[in-house]
């Protein structure tokens, strides 16, 4: 009788810890699973998502594979967080050019997208027309990923031998921390 009432209590114990793990481990991690599961129903209801698009998914990856592979060909890179720097430097260096006054380069707030950061920059210089033609050519040509998002040229009509003023609007395309982009 006394090894039955031994065998008795080891399956008590052990189905006591049973129940202890199963209220202690799956029962929270099951009500949060749900929870993120609801929250993720709501987040396609809001964006009018109904299921997830995977053909949709394989055409942005291929899209994106060619992008790279275009910018890859043209010798063009993102630069890194610490790459912006030089960037900077290159258009500060660009509108330092001999015929040149005026010159102001203001960066504003970063913008930041999943993939890569934005700088914006704002160029203002004055020079004449075969000197603003130059730069601007220059800035399209360098090797890190530049869009001239804006470019105001203005000329005083009375004064044609005077300086074009010329006002720009760039987005300089950078990486952040371990978004894995190239120096």
């Amino acid at each position: 009788m006394k090894i039955k009432n031994e065998k008795v209590k080891t399956v008590l114990i052990i189905s006591g810890m049973l129940v202890l793990f199963v209220g202690v481990v799956l029962v929270p991690y099951g009500l949060r699973d749900a929870s993120l599961q609801r929250r993720i129903n709501k987040a396609r209801t809001e964006l009018g998502i109904d299921s997830v698009d995977n053909a949709g998914l394989v055409r942005l990856y291929e899209d994106v594979k060619q992008r790279r592979a275009k910018l890859d060909s043209r010798g063009k890179y993102i630069p890194d967080e610490d790459g912006i720097s030089r960037v900077i430097k290159d258009f500060s260096s660009l509108i330092n050019a001999q015929g040149v006054s005026g010159q102001e380069i203001i960066t504003v707030q970063s913008k930041e997208y999943a993939d890569y950061n934005i700088l914006p920059v704002k160029i203002q210089f004055n020079a004449p027309f075969t000197t603003a033609y130059d730069l601007i050519e220059r800035i399209e040509k360098l090797s890190s990923v530049v869009r001239i998002d804006r470019l105001d040229i203005e000329a005083d009509n009375s004064y044609p031998s005077e300086p074009l003023t010329v006002n720009m609007e760039l987005s300089a395309f950078y990486t952040a921390e371990g978004i894995g982009g190239d120096s």
